[in-house]
């Protein structure tokens, strides 16, 4: 006998397979964030942590029906402001850092204050937990 699987759960399903990998990126980005601020590279600290907040919203976001929108936005500070009340404010936190990533990155700016990078880090760390403790039936289903 076949067995019928409705287009809903199989997307469910995928949406929690990429919020684990992002989740898992997103770990592995902010160790490797916290290891170049204790070697006082703080411009690395500062790409690292940022993309580990990438890919926490990343994960945040494919939980969420925003994940399956047709027409939404390309930014993901964009895209999480859109999953609830939660995601606007985290998207509110990093987006301001956007413009700083930016410079350095691409050499504008050759300073990076060790005091705003280890803010970065912490806020990644707790928007990290808020993603990997979100509860995937009810909050991220608005």
């Amino acid at each position: 006998m076949s067995t019928i699987v409705s287009a809903t759960t199989r997307s469910i399903g995928r949406g929690q397979g990429k919020r684990a990998k992002f989740i898992g990126r997103s770990s592995v980005l902010l160790r490797e964030a916290m290891q170049h601020y204790r070697d006082a590279n703080y411009a690395d600290a500062l790409e690292c942590a940022y993309q580990a907040a990438l890919r926490a919203a990343g994960a945040y976001i494919a939980s969420s029906p925003v994940a399956t929108r047709r027409r939404r936005p390309t930014g993901a500070w964009k895209q999480l402001a859109l999953v609830d009340s939660t995601g606007k404010q985290w998207a509110d936190v990093f987006s301001t850092y956007s413009r700083m990533r930016s410079r350095v990155m691409t050499g504008l700016d050759s300073e990076v204050s060790a005091t705003v990078v280890k803010e970065l880090l912490m806020r990644v760390e707790e928007f990290l937990d808020v993603v990997e403790s979100a509860d995937q039936g009810g909050a991220l289903a608005a």
